[in-house]
């Protein structure tokens, strides 16, 4: 077998793969949930959005810090330790003493998802000019292209 066969039958091969990958991938399905995705995060990710985020952020981290003076203070109002607000806190308003206590982490996770969608407005923006729909009939027509030309090549007589 010459080389321009072992060629296109590589060729071929790899046009056979093109149009097998998006079923094998569940492309279709996954193409069109990504661009559900993309749609939905549209109003989300822009950059006056994140900006209103970031300051949010800035008022949730004064809040964090006026309730870790303001708890000690209430405290001392009130003519108990404490420990003791801690614990009425506790049983006449649970939710409010839940989210004492996960102030910072949750502090902390919100601050790395603004973080990460400040680092990704422009990223974003660029993806979401891309037709996700129609990105498993690129690989299908690039496929079937593929296989059309070395299959024809192969087909021809071979000169000598």
């Amino acid at each position: 077998m010459s080389t321009k066969k072992i060629l296109s039958v590589i060729i071929l091969l790899i046009g056979v793969a093109l149009i097998i990958a998006p079923f094998g991938y569940k492309m279709f399905d996954r193409a069109s949930a990504g661009a559900d995705m993309m749609k939905a995060f549209e109003p989300v990710l822009t950059r006056p959005n994140v900006t209103t985020f970031q300051g949010h952020m800035h008022t949730f981290a004064g809040m964090q810090s006026d309730m870790k003076r303001m708890l000690p203070a209430l405290a001392q109002q009130m003519h108990v330790s404490q420990d003791q607000l801690s614990q009425m806190i506790q049983q006449q308003f649970p939710g409010v003493a839940n989210g004492l206590a996960r102030m910072d982490m949750m502090g902390k996770d919100f601050n790395t998802v603004i973080t990460v969608m400040d680092q990704n407005v422009d990223n974003f923006q660029k993806a979401d000019q891309l037709p996700m729909r129609a990105m498993p009939w690129f690989f299908i027509i690039a496929g079937v292209v593929l296989v059309l030309l070395s299959g024809t090549q192969l087909l021809l007589p071979e000169k000598k």
